[in-house]
């Protein structure tokens, strides 16, 4: 069965790019609360942030999935797929 476990969806904004193809990201709830500084920073791979939210500064929606919740992966399954754990929503303002 191909179940998708989902870890974690915020709104997050860019706060720098990193050498090696990887952009940070810190969730915006976890600004200014008892959350913050204590791992709510992710480091996730640039290519999967499309091109015009890649700015410093940018928000959008980020969804960090399992693609399937029973499995027992090794980590070098992980790290060889690693780009389908990261879902990008654009954020929509409604008037």
């Amino acid at each position: 069965m191909n179940e998708i476990f989902l870890l974690a969806r915020e709104t997050v904004r860019v706060i720098f790019h990193m050498d090696g193809g990887y952009t940070r990201v810190v969730w915006e709830r976890s600004e200014n609360t008892a959350w913050a500084g204590i791992g709510w920073i992710f480091d996730i791979p640039t290519y999967v942030i499309p091109y015009d939210l890649r700015a410093i500064g940018s928000h959008f929606l980020l969804s960090i999935v399992k693609p399937n919740a029973n499995d027992c992966e090794d980590i070098e399954n992980i790290r060889s797929n690693r780009d389908r754990f990261f879902h990008i929503e654009r954020l929509t303002v409604f008037v």
